[in-house]
């Protein structure tokens, strides 16, 4: 009996490690949590998802929404680990991941039982090849959530983010619908999961290139604000007007500082700033150590690029 559950143990483990992964990547990675008590429950929580709801699938007798308000549940929890003054952002990607989630795990139903023509039991060496490769695709799709979703600087509109939430679930639908799987899924000929198949992936696709679409559009939009509003703003210092009294409010610059930083923009050298402003050159580094500490800038350069860049 032990070598019979083995290979099954062995496989649950590997999926229970890709799913982790994909986990991390989006919940982890992208909504880092902010202290180490919710780095831990993050990560342990992460860990238990795939074999708790496994547990609950079989303990429910293969009842699937069972999984699915498991894995629902889960998700949302793990967002408000994740969360940190804002949890908007979290929660949808939590939904979104369960719905693609769960729209991958029908596609490739679909794909497995028109190529196959039958559904293989749980703890067949086919269930498990199929589980792998929508895990590995899960996977995949994880990365690129990722890599998208952490380029969005503006602001997310609340119809995109419902669009973002729902089409992977509408498509879930409509596939189902199509299938008539919800009633009697292996009386229907294979043709029509292979079509189903097929169209949950273009939806899938779709759904990919729109959400890539808007985060290039989101980041070009709000750079254009920016550019507009650095345009309205008066600039920090100017040759003639020297620093703006913001900018000496903001970083608490004394007036022997503001000379220093001033002649420093001019390109000068501290040996040229001591004999402007009859001072010793050590007493120009001092000064400069100072200013560099208030605005956290490195250096010379990095002092001069915060006040032109302001």
């Amino acid at each position: 009996m032990v070598l019979n559950t083995m290979p099954i143990i062995i496989a649950e483990f590997i999926l229970a490690i890709i799913r982790f992964l994909a986990f991390g990547i989006v919940f982890y990675i992208l909504h880092h949590p902010k202290t180490l008590l919710r780095r831990i429950l993050s990560i342990c929580l992460m860990a238990i998802i795939y074999p708790l709801c496994r547990i609950l699938f079989f303990a429910s007798g293969g009842n699937i929404a069972v999984s699915v308000v498991c894995y629902t549940i889960l998700l949302l929890t793990l967002a408000f680990i994740c969360e940190d003054n804002d949890l908007i952002r979290p929660v949808i990607s939590a939904l979104y991941v369960n719905g693609m989630l769960q729209l991958i795990n029908y596609i490739l139903s679909c794909y497995m039982y028109a190529f196959s023509g039958t559904l293989p039991v749980s703890f067949s060496f086919w269930s498990y090849f199929w589980k792998t490769i929508e895990g590995l695709i899960f996977l995949l799709w994880s990365l690129f959530y990722y890599r998208i979703a952490r380029n969005i600087t503006a602001k997310t509109p609340l119809s995109f983010s419902l669009f973002t939430i729902f089409t992977p679930l509408i498509g879930l639908a409509i596939i189902a619908a199509s299938t008539k799987a919800t009633h009697s899924m292996l009386e229907q000929d294979v043709n029509v999961f292979l079509y189903g198949g097929l169209f949950g992936t273009l939806i899938v696709v779709l759904n990919m290139c729109i959400f890539y679409l808007y985060t290039k559009l989101s980041v070009t939009h709000s750079s254009l604000v920016l550019a507009s509003e650095l345009g309205n703003t008066p600039p920090v210092w100017t040759q003639e007007n020297g620093l703006s009294i913001e900018f000496i409010k903001k970083y608490e610059i004394t007036q022997r500082e503001k000379e220093v930083v001033e002649e420093m923009l001019k390109g000068r050298t501290d040996k040229e700033i001591s004999l402007q402003l009859n001072i010793a050159v050590n007493t120009v580094q001092v000064h400069l150590k100072r200013i560099y500490r208030k605005t956290g800038a490195s250096g010379r350069f990095a002092l001069s690029a915060l006040v032109r860049n302001s």
